[in-house]
């Protein structure tokens, strides 16, 4: 008869058990890749919900919701304010990113810093 860890839990053993180095090895890779497996499984389910449920902005609406212009747009997306999402040569924002930063405000305070240095000379 065979006996298992579970098995060993189960009938509430009190034991001690000798472990080689490839034991516990063969042990944690076994681990890792159902963990991984597990990851992977619910990974892609999460991420095709995110993709069926995203909604995209393109360029012209974006400048027009937050009232700025390409620069301003190229700058969060060099600073990783805003980072566009690619379909093609079209640059697309989605819906989750553009609520990210009403939220935060972080938006309007880039916008105003922006007017403000256009108003002085």
């Amino acid at each position: 008869m065979i006996l298992t860890l579970d098995s060993l839990v189960e009938m509430g053993a009190n034991v001690k058990l000798e472990v080689t180095p490839a034991d516990l090895k063969m042990f944690a890779e076994s681990v890792a890749q159902r963990m991984l497996i597990a990851y992977d499984e619910s990974g892609r389910e999460q991420t095709a919900r995110r993709k069926n449920d995203e909604t995209y902005y393109n360029t012209k609406q974006v400048r027009e919701m937050f009232n700025v212009c390409d620069t301003t747009l190229n700058l969060w997306a060099k600073r990783g304010y805003l980072v566009p999402v690619k379909f093609g040569n079209r640059n697309m924002y989605t819906k989750t990113d553009i609520d990210r930063i009403r939220t935060g405000r972080r938006a309007e305070t880039v916008s105003a810093y922006c007017r403000k240095k256009q108003v002085q000379p």
